[in-house]
């Protein structure tokens, strides 16, 4: 069971999220926050198996948590949740960390993703890898 914490601003989007994971047998929500200060708070209290974060998060944004998250938890899987398929901010998230790059529209990479994640490998959002041939 790979207990996963999610950090969304929009409730709304929380919770889409929250039912989408928990449809699968192996996946769960342990924890969720609204925004990245508050996500540090209750991930040093109890560290899931891997963190789903959103990149555009008021305050300190999902690229600062992840380096963040980094430096206190190395091994701990991060993926980034995002409406920008810029390269540029695909760089920015692995280079801060992240393990994988989603696209928001895409939930249903969700699961095969963290799947991919967990077994160690890396993961790019279909949408950029088949719009960018050199995007990993």
């Amino acid at each position: 069971m790979v207990k996963i914490f999610i950090v969304e601003d929009h409730p709304i989007m929380r919770q889409s999220l929250r039912a989408l994971l928990e449809r699968e047998t192996d996946l769960v929500v342990g924890g969720e926050a609204g925004s990245g200060e508050n996500a540090l708070e209750q991930i040093d209290q109890e560290i899931p198996d891997l963190v789903l974060i959103d990149v555009s998060l008021p305050g300190m944004n999902g690229i600062e948590l992840a380096g963040l998250l980094r430096e206190r938890y190395p091994e701990l899987p991060l993926v980034m949740l995002s409406g920008h398929r810029e390269k540029s901010h695909v760089d920015q998230a692995f280079r801060a960390g992240a393990h994988g790059y989603i696209l928001k529209g895409h939930g249903r990479e969700l699961p095969p993703a963290i799947r991919q994640i967990m077994r160690g490998e890396r993961y790019l959002s279909s949408a950029i890898r088949t719009s960018d041939p050199d995007g990993q």
